[in-house]
């Protein structure tokens, strides 16, 4: 009986009391064949026991219906904006996070980009990733390697695969920003998949596009675009990517470089990966072989591919902090300019792109193989394309030294040093006294040799204890 009573929409009584109560009407209205009127009292009894007895081990509480998921749920927006995002969205204005929320800005493959403004009315941008419509899906490739992700991410659902996505992007700008020589937006505030950031542009206009730099009305106020120096401050952004964020951007192009102030400012992070990834150099390559032919376009005499990818991963050049450094580019880029551009250059760079080239020489089986060829002069030094990655020199002879303020010191005092060391070779030449040659007991010493050895060096250790300083004087000069 338990199992068909229902409760009616009215007054409300718990189902347990409705069983007990002999004098239910319910239950002569829906059960007709049972006559309990006719039951006497001791049957009520044995009811009401029957039912204490198992009141505990039976369930009479109002389970919910299973909740029904629809598509209308999954439904979005400009492609980007569903139901969660929409709520983190409203919950940052309401924590006065920002105030006002303009039109989308920018949109993309994998996000959509919103002109937000705060209480102060600061321009910040809200980057707002997909998670329903999901046209970039080749994600997996770009995670591999990356120590940050060495447990794994969940892809259970789409919001969980693209907030490990966001959080990726949140720590490369972070870790960019910190390095204080790249131009990028400063990140704000993640949450979820909505990123919050500092917007690149004026008055609340957002800065063009590299590629658009040239053809933007908006900037008929401003300087036209100086393309060398363009290409010389993103040629030595993208070492110091390399060299102090290390980090590779993976997809660095005319589309995710912004002109602002005179400069180009990197965007668009989210895919960069870390020198641990099996492609890591591919990456790089690519992304060298993209700004090199962008600013073909533009007639500035560029690097080859090759000089291009060696001046960002060889570890022996300067620092990019390091002042020598730019005027080694400028080097480099004074011999481009004198060389130009011709087929030649152009056939190299297609060969160079895709040549295998280990990470380090533990990749490298022939290595003594090809120093002996190049002894031999049997193999051309310009045919081994790992020497700059690894840091060895052109013909494999040793490690190049690194080209560092600390090390130009170092050679200086060592060059002016080697008149006074030659003059102090013989007294240095002869190898220093073993102090623990008197107290090695030697084999088959007799008893009278032993006591002498002893009295030895009680007698050394006496001499020894006359000008030692005590332990609270030493302790005393520590503290202060």
């Amino acid at each position: 009986i338990a199992h068909r009573l229902s409760i009616s929409s009215g007054t409300y009584r718990p189902l347990q009391s409705q069983v007990m109560d002999p004098h239910a009407d319910f239950l002569t209205d829906k059960y007709d064949d049972l006559d309990l009127s006719e039951w006497d009292e001791e049957k009520l009894n044995a009811t009401k026991l029957y039912m204490q007895k198992f009141q505990n081990k039976v369930d009479f509480s109002m389970k919910s219906e299973r909740k029904l998921k629809d598509k209308s749920d999954r439904a979005t927006t400009d492609h980007a904006l569903d139901r969660r995002s929409r709520a983190i969205l409203f919950k940052m204005m309401n924590q006065e996070i920002f105030t006002e929320i303009n039109g989308c800005i920018s949109t993309g493959k994998e996000a959509n980009v919103y002109h937000v403004l705060d209480k102060n009315n600061s321009d910040l941008a809200v980057k707002v990733y997909m998670t329903s419509i999901m046209p970039f899906k080749s994600r997996d490739k770009y995670v591999r390697g990356d120590f940050r992700m060495r447990h794994g991410y969940s892809k259970a659902t789409s919001w969980k695969l693209v907030s490990k996505w966001a959080e990726k992007e949140y720590r490369n700008l972070i870790r960019i920003k910190q390095s204080g020589l790249i131009p990028c937006p400063t990140p704000l505030r993640l949450k979820g998949v909505v990123l919050l950031m500092t917007l690149v542009g004026k008055d609340g206009i957002p800065a063009p596009k590299l590629k658009d730099a040239c053809d933007d009305p908006e900037l008929d106020q401003e300087t036209p675009p100086d393309w060398p120096a363009l290409y010389a401050q993103v040629v030595n952004d993208v070492r110091t990517l390399y060299q102090k964020c290390r980090l590779i951007h993976a997809d660095l192009s005319e589309y995710n470089l912004l002109y602002l102030n005179g400069k180009a400012w990197m965007i668009d992070v989210s895919q960069a990966v870390e020198h641990e990834s099996p492609q890591a150099l591919e990456y790089l390559r690519t992304d060298c072989y993209n700004v090199n032919t962008f600013f073909r376009k533009q007639g500035v005499p560029t690097l080859t591919l090759r000089e291009f990818f060696e001046w960002v991963v060889n570890p022996s050049l300067p620092s990019p902090d390091d002042p020598s450094s730019r005027v080694y580019l400028s080097s480099l880029l004074a011999n481009a300019e004198a060389r130009g551009i011709d087929e030649t250059v152009t056939m190299e760079d297609d060969a160079f792109r895709f040549v295998h080239i280990p990470r380090n020489l533990s990749a490298v089986y022939p290595f003594v193989r090809d120093f002996l060829r190049i002894q031999q002069g049997k193999l051309n030094p310009d045919q081994i394309y790992y020497a700059a990655v690894s840091g060895m020199k052109p013909d494999l002879s040793g490690a190049q030294s690194e080209n560092t303020p600390q090390s130009r010191i170092q050679e200086e005092a060592s060059d002016t040093g080697d008149s006074e060391n030659s003059e102090q070779s013989s007294e240095y030449s002869q190898p220093p006294p073993n102090k623990k040659s008197n107290s090695a007991r030697p084999r088959g010493e007799s008893p009278e040799s032993r006591k002498l050895r002893k009295k030895i060096v009680k007698e050394h250790q006496a001499e020894k204890r006359k000008t030692k300083i005590p332990k609270h004087v030493k302790r005393r000069h520590s503290k202060k």
